[in-house]
């Protein structure tokens, strides 16, 4: 038996004894002597309108309602009886009200009247909402108790013609009008009427939507070949410039070089390996189709050179098998392997202009690509490297000819390599902008202080230094390990690269990848997130995750965004 009807049937059962307790308390039946020893009057008067009961003199009862959740132990009752009558309890004294109190009432003649007072809960007068979100924007407004408002701000381009209301009460049994899960047209205020379950107390708020001026920013994708077949024809092209400017994405980062192959003809790579683009795009290419695809729709488009410094993954490659001298050395003497990629040693001179050269082929080829990026393997080398013959050399020179230390995260190694990456990545900038001075420069390294330990990576001073444009960190982080997780590591970086800076800062967002794709509302969540903290675009790793959840896309980016301007 549920608790309320247990209680309605001690209610009754109580109500069977009332006689028998008021038979048995009543001295005598002299009419004149009744008159004299009534109670007249019986209230909680602490209660805000004061609640006053229902007093049955003939049956010797009163009867209290109190809201749904009051605690009963203690009351204050306000009591008035007969003139010249006195009553026990006295008025003003707390009782337990939690069961039935007998109280006494004795005439000027000595004459007693036992008055049995019953509390019980009624229905709650609570009209309150307590969250109200339009369901299919992923918006939470902002509730004004105070003055019985709820504003909501919306992206630009929003329509606030179709929102879904999703309102929790204060009490689960009030009714709302209109109704939670009902569409509404916000575009001018709306009143919304929530009854409480006492039936009679109302309580009416006034919902306002407001659109927010149009952003500028970076809503980026990265558009790889691999786990997508994008570049395999033209028409795949077009197809996902189509699906971008359908959803707002104003920046294509695009695949220019990995596996030790370009998806471009390069020279270059023609000259080092024989082989002038990746054997999948022979008589095409793929990156002069998707600028023209691209800026046809306004969306720009930068090379994304993906290995930088990597050779190759799961074994040595064609890079290093043409020129194993170039391959980075650990302290035991042997190849730098790490996440299973052999790496090149970027310290290197011969190196470094190789990795130079194909960026600047890009530029000059490509006179009206938007921009270039590096990420966690341009500028980089993992700290394990650095012990080759000509690193060495050069540290000795430098320090006395004391060799490198063997801890490769001294304190003293670390800084010493990531400036020489540094000056490297200083130069590579500089000779981008004489080339094509309206060439971005952007960089999507690992997140401080990982990469700088790890992949010496020091990306707050390049971004300090103004030799990176964009910065975008890869700020990975899963639906499992929470939005806090994000937010910590997020704002951890804007700390690093300054609010100054944070034009600049836009982050990578881990939204697809082989079978992961985050919870609707937790990639919303990460979107939002960084819109809190001044943080106006985000770039997506990677395309797919535009065919996966287009519904949340054309929600979090429902109007254009500008592009900046760097200039």
């Amino acid at each position: 038996m549920k608790l309320k009807s247990y209680k309605n049937v001690c209610f009754a059962l109580l109500w069977l004894l009332v006689p028998f307790l008021v038979s048995c308390s009543d001295d005598d039946d002299d009419t004149s002597a009744a008159q004299e020893r009534f109670i007249e009057y019986f209230a909680f008067e602490s209660f805000e309108p004061p609640i006053e009961g229902i007093v049955d003199n003939q049956a010797g009862t009163v009867t209290i309602t109190v809201p749904e959740g009051t605690d009963k132990t203690s009351l204050t009752p306000t009591i008035r009886v007969s003139e010249g009558a006195t009553v026990s309890p006295a008025s003003g004294e707390a009782q337990d009200f939690s069961r039935f109190v007998i109280y006494t009432v004795t005439g000027a003649d000595g004459a007693r009247r036992n008055y049995t007072v019953l509390t019980e809960e009624g229905l709650s007068s609570n009209a309150s909402i307590v969250t109200m979100t339009f369901a299919n924007k992923y918006v939470v407004g902002e509730l004004d108790e105070d003055t019985q408002e709820i504003r909501f701000s919306l992206p630009f381009g929003s329509d606030l013609t179709d929102v879904e209301l999703s309102i929790i009460t204060a009490e689960e049994d009030a009714e709302v009008s209109p109704a939670s899960g009902e569409v509404v047209d916000v575009s001018e205020p709306v009143t919304i009427t929530v009854t409480a379950p006492d039936g009679t107390t109302e309580k009416t708020y006034t919902v306002m939507a407001d659109v927010e001026a149009q952003e500028t920013g970076v809503r980026g994708v990265w558009l790889t070949n691999v786990d997508s077949d994008v570049l395999n024809s033209q028409q795949g092209i077009q197809n996902a410039v189509d699906l971008c400017s359908e959803l707002n994405v104003n920046t294509i980062f695009v695949v220019t070089y990995n596996r030790a192959t370009t998806t471009y003809p390069s020279m270059v790579m023609e000259n080092l390996t024989g082989v002038n683009i990746d054997p999948a795009y022979a008589g095409r290419d793929p990156l002069r189709e998707l600028i023209d695809a691209a800026h046809a729709q306004n969306i720009k488009v930068f090379a994304w050179f993906e290995y930088g410094f990597a050779a190759f993954n799961g074994n040595p490659g064609p890079i290093l098998n043409t020129k194993p001298e170039w391959a980075a050395i650990n302290s035991d003497g042997n190849t730098v392997v790490k996440n299973g990629f052999y790496w090149l040693n970027s310290l290197l001179p011969e190196v470094q202009d190789f990795v130079e050269d194909l960026v600047l082929e890009v530029v000059e080829n490509y006179p009206d690509i938007d921009g270039v990026q590096g990420d966690d393997r341009l500028p980089a080398m993992p700290s394990e490297g650095g012990y080759d013959e000509y690193t060495v050399a050069e540290y000795r020179a430098e320090h006395n000819g004391q060799n490198p230390p063997a801890n490769r995260q001294d304190p003293g190694w670390l800084r010493w390599r990531a400036d020489r990456l540094n000056e490297w990545g200083e130069k590579l900038y500089n000779n981008v902008k004489e080339i094509n001075p309206q060439c971005i420069v952007a960089m999507s390294p690992s997140p401080l202080n990982f990469g700088y330990v790890e992949y010496l990576q020091d990306y707050d001073s390049w971004v300090k230094g103004g030799y990176c444009d964009i910065v975008s960190p890869q700020l990975y982080r899963r639906d499992n390990q929470g939005l806090g997780v994000y937010r910590a590591l997020l704002r951890d970086q804007i700390s690093r690269v300054g609010q100054e800076n944070i034009d600049i800062f836009y982050p990578g967002v881990l939204s697809f990848l082989g079978g992961y794709v985050p919870e609707e509302q937790f990639l919303v969540d990460m979107i939002q997130e960084n819109r809190r903290n001044g943080v106006i675009g985000e770039v997506h790793f990677f395309y797919n995750v535009l065919l996966a959840r287009d519904d949340v896309f054309r929600v979090v980016y429902p109007g254009p965004m500008l592009f900046p301007s760097f200039n």
